[in-house]
């Protein structure tokens, strides 16, 4: 068995995420999107891609959470680059929600 290596969790809180759209996917169509990529590659094993109420900072449009569990780092993606505020967990980086599902995965595996 094969221990995962990246939890990749959307936000499709349907207060608010879930409204909101990148690209012109919704959360739950970048869900599937990344689930689709995982699959196709044949990471299953080793990228596990999840949905979740809120995680907080809506405000930059749909949010995914990228967890390297080996290194403990969490990268936070949104519709904009940069630091910014997040009402619970204060200044934070944000990164763009890249437009290829996989690179969400690809860059952080290497």
């Amino acid at each position: 068995m094969t221990a995962t290596l990246l939890n990749i969790i959307v936000c499709v809180d349907p207060a608010r995420c879930l409204n909101l759209k990148y690209g012109g996917r919704s959360s739950v169509e970048l869900l599937q999107d990344i689930q689709e990529a995982v699959q196709a590659e044949g990471l299953e094993g080793q990228v596990k891609a999840t949905s979740c109420r809120c995680i907080f900072g809506c405000t930059y449009g749909p949010r995914i959470d990228v967890i390297d569990r080996t290194s403990r780092q969490k990268t936070l993606y949104g519709s904009v680059k940069g630091p910014v505020t997040i009402s619970v967990r204060g200044r934070v980086n944000m990164e763009l929600i890249p437009e290829e599902p996989a690179d969400l995965f690809r860059e952080h595996l290497n």
